[in-house]
């Protein structure tokens, strides 16, 4: 809780260094105070005595708290009484259009199974989507850690040669608030055949190790935002689970083991030394991740997004301010991806299109040379053909440049890119060239780092994305919290620029989506959304709030040029939400695709 404090008495960054929460006497007394929402997902087949154990921790503070019990519709365990869930648990369905301050999702005694063969792993997985979208703090417990890791970090588990079963000491490698009154041993009970080498986790600029031990690895983990913790253990156990857990194994004839330090030495007397420690982390969890972090009004929880504008939202100086308006108006608007310059009227030309007659130009002066002699009159008048596009091209980034006051040395990056287009018969890096120097641009504008396609997508043998390769450069080179602009379209053929199909903007957009787990793909253009007709041939034509993915596949289709087809899947695969939105009326709602 807040502690009131005049604000004459320690000066305030003081108090924020040494993370003391305080707030002053006239906000103490207009402040809104609401009960903080809590959702349990309760995996556990003993649920009724999860349910007490981790209402006795989450109670035990001065805040009220309202709690949901969320039960998977998928699968229910056969000792579960399924009137009992039914009536007082909710569903998926019940609260994917809610939100909540913190969720807790338990573990499940199913790890030795790969995550494809358990029978709500679907239905988890949307779970876990929605946390990231809906929920300010998640803890995972136990396996449902692993599922966590995995799922979001692509971090695998490894398996102990037996279980680890008892209760073992970690040491405190962190000065996390989820830590304060914390010993520098303390001692979690735990009850799992798999672990986390805690060097995945240090791999991860995202995440931080709380707690670890030579003998177990990993025990505690957290985002550095506090949105995802992640605890192998079980603070919630109660003084007497792992006895039972220990006789009931010894009763079904198994070759159980007692649990490790749990007994006092010689005695069957229980030793519950874990108590205080797990009172003070899920204490520190409400207080620290989720009360003085969460804002008032749910609805406003923010997500991360990948924002992409294509050509015609960056079609010239006047389009770039209202871009840079756009991306300033929200904090998590990182990366950025961009098309080439497109049209800035009717009877403008778009970059690229401009692009392709310059690659096409040189395809011809390359056969022109081989006959120089008979056909050198018409090498000449190809090169002035070349050269006047080539000066279109220069002039129209030299004009952005201009009107946005940018440091002219960005020209002689564009006169350099202008003389490489002159020269190349590659047609892929020729085409490529308008994102890339718009890219270029829109970096220097906003003050963001450029980062090249070339070194974040990669192409196989076959012409297509190689997934595996390109998420471990993206993720490798975008790091949290760094702000990037990224040209679309094109990528890396074993070392040579190779392009998408046009539109393919669109499909470097879900690629960088999709490789950073991205809760939103936004997608600016110069339409408020998805039509139900051509507005410039049906007049009645209206827009069309909301769409599955299936149904934008229907329309693509049916000839429609609203997306680009490949770049549904790297979003559909994990249920991202696409947005159609205008650069030219960015409060309009536009087109939310998801299922």
């Amino acid at each position: 809780m807040p502690v009131i404090l005049s604000e004459e008495l320690i000066k305030k960054e003081i108090l924020e260094k040494e993370d003391i929460f305080t707030i002053d006497k006239s906000r103490a007394k207009s402040q809104d105070i609401r009960p903080l929402k809590i959702a349990i997902v309760n995996l556990m087949p003993n649920k009724e005595e999860t349910e007490i154990d981790l209402l006795k921790l989450i109670s035990n503070h001065a805040l009220q708290i309202e709690v949901d019990f969320i039960r998977t519709d998928s699968y229910i365990n056969k000792h579960s009484n399924y009137e009992r869930l039914n009536k007082l648990y909710k569903s998926y369905e019940d609260i994917k259009n809610e939100k909540y301050d913190g969720m807790i999702i338990t573990g499940a005694p199913i790890e030795n199974l790969d995550y494809s063969d358990i029978k709500y792993w679907d239905e988890l997985k949307m779970i876990f989507d929605y946390a990231r979208e809906n929920v300010f703090s998640t803890i995972f417990i136990c396996w449902a850690s692993l599922a966590a890791l995995n799922y979001f970090y692509h971090i695998d588990s490894f398996s102990y040669k037996e279980k680890i079963f008892g209760v073992y000491p970690f040491f405190k490698e962190s000065e996390s608030r989820l830590l304060d009154g914390f010993d520098d041993v303390f001692n979690i009970p735990q009850s799992r055949y798999k672990g986390i080498d805690p060097k995945d986790i240090e791999l991860v600029d995202d995440l931080k190790i709380l707690g670890e031990s030579d003998e177990v690895g990993l025990s505690l983990a957290a985002s550095c935002d506090y949105r995802f913790i992640f605890s192998l253990g079980h603070f919630e156990y109660n003084k007497y689970t792992l006895d039972r857990e220990y006789k009931r194994d010894l009763k079904n004839g198994l070759d159980a083991k007692k649990p490790v330090n749990y007994y006092f030495k010689d005695s069957d007397k229980i030793n519950m030394s874990w108590k205080s420690a797990a009172s003070l982390f899920f204490s520190n969890w409400i207080n620290y991740a989720v009360y003085q972090n969460t804002p008032y009004r749910l609805d406003s929880i923010k997500e991360k997004s990948v924002s992409k504008f294509g050509g015609s939202s960056l079609s010239d100086a006047g389009q770039f301010r209202r871009v840079k308006e756009i991306i300033n108006k929200k904090d998590d608007r990182n990366v950025i991806v961009v098309s080439a310059p497109g049209k800035r009227n009717p009877y403008d030309i778009k970059v690229t299109d401009l692009l392709i007659k310059a690659s096409e130009s040189n395809e011809k002066i390359n056969n022109i040379d081989k006959e120089i002699l008979r056909l050198s009159k018409v090498k000449n008048e190809e090169i002035e053909i070349k050269n006047k596009i080539l000066e279109k091209i220069r002039e129209r980034f030299y004009e952005i440049v201009d009107d946005l006051d940018l440091n002219k040395n960005i020209k002689k990056e564009i006169d350099d890119c202008i003389i490489s287009v002159s020269e190349s018969l590659n047609k892929d890096f020729n085409l490529s060239r308008g994102e890339y120097l718009n890219a270029k641009i829109l970096a220097l504008y906003l003050d963001y780092d450029f980062i090249d396609s070339k070194d974040l997508i990669y192409f196989d043998e076959d012409n297509k994305v190689n997934f595996e390769r390109t998420t471990e450069a993206i993720r490798k080179n975008i790091r949290a919290g760094m702000k990037v602009v990224v040209p679309g379209f094109y990528g890396n053929k074993d070392g040579h620029i190779k392009t998408f199909e046009r539109g393919g903007s669109d499909y470097t957009g879900s690629i960088l989506a999709s490789a950073l787990d991205s809760s939103v793909y936004e997608n600016w253009t110069d339409v408020s959304g998805i039509m139900t007709a051509d507005p410039n041939i049906d007049k009645t034509a209206k827009k069309i709030e909301k769409l599955k993915y299936k149904d934008l596949e229907k329309i693509i289709n049916s000839g429609a040029s609203v997306y680009q087809k490949d770049a549904i899947a790297p979003v559909m695969d994990k249920n991202i939400t696409i947005k159609i939105l205008n650069t030219n009326k960015p409060d309009d709602s536009g087109t939310t695709i998801k299922d």
